[in-house]
């Protein structure tokens, strides 16, 4: 018997459907308006489920299939193109966009990469050619400078376990992948109870339902993944001629999934954005944005929260070239943190934050497959999708208590994970960052 739970809101473009099939397949479906759609096939496996020996994998099954002759076919003929995602958990292993009408020919495109999957990671001499290239890409990737530190950031704070393992894999490892690499990744993953169908855009739910029953999907039980284990710890790439320094810090927060989650949301975005080029003014913006507009020793700075279905990491990327000002930059930033368990953020503060953790998680994706990577995500994730109303709820929820509590718990006294990369000369060790984490005074 198929369940299904609907969520419905205050726009009917927001109103999502969930059905899990008797084999553990999920399908899921948002309507809407654009002008473009997207039907994708999910798989609950990322890099989080590889190992150092495979790091990549998923990624490198991605390409192969968007590269194969069946997807160059689609687009060349139907007008479906065919892409790929890659996140730790998630992995977009095919997922089609398509103008509006044309729905059928993108469940022929899939139906037909399934069908072609072994054969497309059978061909030896056309794997290799894709690992070359997902190797120079992981390899273009740590040239950014951004995305490198939060992505290292990441694996010094869960080293040892699969969770550090690079999202797009590790460009020598890559390098080295076979088809057998990719057989034995997808026969353990490629299971019905690993695995969703998601739609966004003109695609109608049973259709879709009916579609996913015939997918020629093997039944079997979901892999489990390995445990996390959170090391305050740091990693450094020094590199003095690069002209900034970028450092990006973090402390073990909730899962997604926690109710505790949200506050930390919530004091990212009362923190918020920075960028000393932007148009910044007296009292507005943060307070940690007023400080360093005043005191111009930070470029820029952005306070997140990455989330995981068992753990997360709250903290901040940071940007300067006042290399010489680097530790000032981190203790001011750090000492701000100190105001959330504290509680000498104001009320004032909070609903500014709310406001904009609102705006942000309400904002319309950029194109339908993006939206249909959240879609799938919380799906694998709660089983369902979050309204807009349950989402307006649990951010009007948090109060500053609740935000307090989460700090203490979460923020204060906590170790660390850091990341640096460019001129860190002026970067304290480890010891002295983690003190800061508990010293009450400037």
């Amino acid at each position: 018997m198929l369940s299904r739970r609907f969520f419905s809101s205050s726009r009917s473009v927001a109103k999502s459907v969930v059905t899990k099939l008797p084999n553990g397949l999920t399908v899921a479906s948002k309507p809407g308006a654009q002008s473009t759609s997207s039907i994708g096939l999910y798989l609950n496996s990322g890099s989080r489920s590889e190992d150092p020996f495979n790091s990549g994998v998923s990624t490198l099954v991605g390409n192969v299939v968007t590269a194969s002759k069946t997807a160059r076919e689609a687009y060349a003929l139907s007008g479906v193109e065919v892409g790929s995602s890659n996140a730790k958990e998630v992995t977009g292993l095919a997922v089609t966009s398509f103008a509006k009408g044309n729905s059928k020919e993108a469940f022929k495109a899939i139906k037909a990469l399934v069908s072609g999957l072994e054969s497309s990671v059978s061909d030896a001499s056309f794997v290799k050619q894709k690992a070359q290239e997902a190797s120079a890409f992981a390899e273009a990737f740590e040239n950014q400078h951004k995305s490198m530190v939060i992505e290292h950031m990441i694996s010094t704070a869960f080293q040892g376990t699969s969770l550090a393992l690079p999202t797009y894999g590790k460009a020598d490892t890559l390098a080295t992948l076979e088809s057998s690499d990719l057989k034995a990744f997808l026969g353990k993953q490629f299971v019905a109870s690993n695995l969703a169908v998601v739609a966004v855009g003109d695609v109608d739910h049973e259709e879709l339902v009916k579609f996913a029953t015939e997918l020629p999907v093997s039944a079997g039980a979901k892999p489990a993944v390995e445990p996390y284990h959170f090391l305050g710890s740091d990693a450094r790439l020094r590199d003095d001629t690069l002209p900034t320094a970028h450092v990006a810090i973090s402390a073990k927060g909730p899962a997604v999934s926690s109710p505790e989650y949200y506050a930390g949301l919530v004091a990212s975005q009362i923190n918020g954005f920075y960028q000393h080029s932007g148009l910044y003014s007296q009292f507005s913006g943060s307070q940690l944005a007023q400080f360093f507009n005043e005191n111009p020793m930070c470029d820029e700075f952005d306070h997140f929260s990455l989330g995981f279905s068992d753990v997360s990491l709250w903290g901040a990327y940071l940007e300067t070239e006042h290399i010489e000002y680097l530790d000032e930059v981190v203790h001011f930033t750090l000492k701000n943190w100190n105001r959330f368990s504290s509680g000498t953020f104001t009320e004032t503060e909070l609903e500014q934050g709310k406001a904009a953790l609102k705006l942000k998680l309400l904002a319309s994706d950029s194109t339908p497959a993006v939206e249909a990577e959240k879609l799938a995500s919380r799906s694998f994730l709660h089983g369902f999708e979050e309204s807009e109303g349950e989402i307006i709820k649990s951010v009007d929820e948090v109060s500053h208590k609740s935000v307090v509590q989460w700090a203490q718990k979460y923020l204060y006294d906590q170790d660390i994970a850091v990341s640096g990369t460019g001129q860190i000369e002026a970067l304290f060790d480890y010891n002295r960052l983690r003190n800061d984490m508990s010293m009450m005074r400037w």
